[in-house]
């Protein structure tokens, strides 16, 4: 993962502070020592530029730097299974872009052929989604600016003053701008594809019960390939949902479940370990029965 200092600052403390925390970063210590990376954003925020150069692509932030993109790679497991399982020509439906981080990634692995549809329904991200994809000549990003839920029309939308990577569609923990967005079922709003969903990536703070009841068509009679989503529990009982019921729902459509990075689920254990009270969460990869046909 590269990072311009010219662009991560600006002015002189740059060449200076950057090399020192890309040092410390790469023999661990900026994990084992909170204060470093600390030392890194506090810096940053009274110096910084609004744009940095990561993994190939050149991107703009959002106003808090949500994903910490500034202070070093995002999520690697996550972006080294999506290079394993994409090929070149894939579709790709993306569920919460938030800045295009991901959507870049994806239409790279997918190629010119490909094709991504990323839904993002804060208008400000989404504008920098559209700026990201156009800026580093992805034409094959297909940016929605709408929530996916179970049916079409508008619900209360919360934007976290913190991080706007923890934008919701509840109201429980964020404090914020509210408005309403627009939003679609994917049943109905990808209903004119013409072929099998290769990909689908769904991380909405708790939304994907909602956004999979909107789906269930798509799940019965032309399933995804693969699914990745993300499986927090307290997002998803604070939506109204229960946790034990959305990884029923994708197995009773012909998907195995595992942990990204480890096997099965065992859906006991991962409730005991994540519960609704300590925000655990990991990403479930799901891989239908017929992943590999016609391919």
């Amino acid at each position: 993962m590269e990072h311009n200092p010219v662009r991560l600052y600006k002015g002189p403390v740059g060449v200076v502070m950057e090399p020192i925390v890309r040092g410390l970063r790469g023999h661990g210590l900026a994990r084992r020592h909170v204060w470093v990376w600390k030392a890194h954003r506090a810096v940053w925020r009274l110096t910084r530029s609004d744009r940095v150069l990561i993994a190939g692509h050149d991107m703009l932030l959002d106003q808090h730097d949500s994903l910490g993109l500034a202070s070093g790679g995002y999520e690697p497991e996550e972006h080294a299974w999506y290079e394993s399982v994409l090929r070149p020509g894939d579709l790709v439906v993306e569920v919460g872009a938030n800045i295009g981080y991901f959507s870049l990634i994806l239409a790279r692995a997918v190629g010119p052929e490909g094709r991504v549809i990323s839904y993002e329904p804060d208008p400000e991200l989404n504008a920098i989604l559209r700026r990201n994809a156009e800026h580093n000549g992805y034409s094959n990003i297909d940016a929605r600016q709408a929530a996916v839920a179970d049916s079409a029309g508008e619900l209360t939308f919360y934007r976290s003053a913190k991080s706007m990577g923890d934008n919701r569609l509840f109201s429980h923990g964020v404090d914020g701008a509210t408005f309403e967005v627009r939003t679609v079922a994917l049943d109905e709003d990808l209903a004119d594809l013409d072929r099998r969903i290769d990909l689908v990536k769904m991380d909405i703070q708790g939304a994907e019960p909602l956004a999979l009841a909107g789906f269930e068509r798509t799940l019965a009679e032309r399933p995804p390939r693969r699914m990745l989503i993300e499986f927090w529990p307290h997002g998803i009982v604070g939506m109204g949902h229960d946790p034990r019921a959305l990884v029923e729902l994708v197995r009773k459509h012909g998907y195995t479940v595992e942990e990204l990075g480890g096997g099965e689920l065992d859906l006991d254990a991962a409730l005991a370990r994540m519960t609704v009270e300590n925000l655990e969460w990991v990403n479930l990869v799901c891989t239908h029965a017929t992943a590999e046909e016609d391919r």
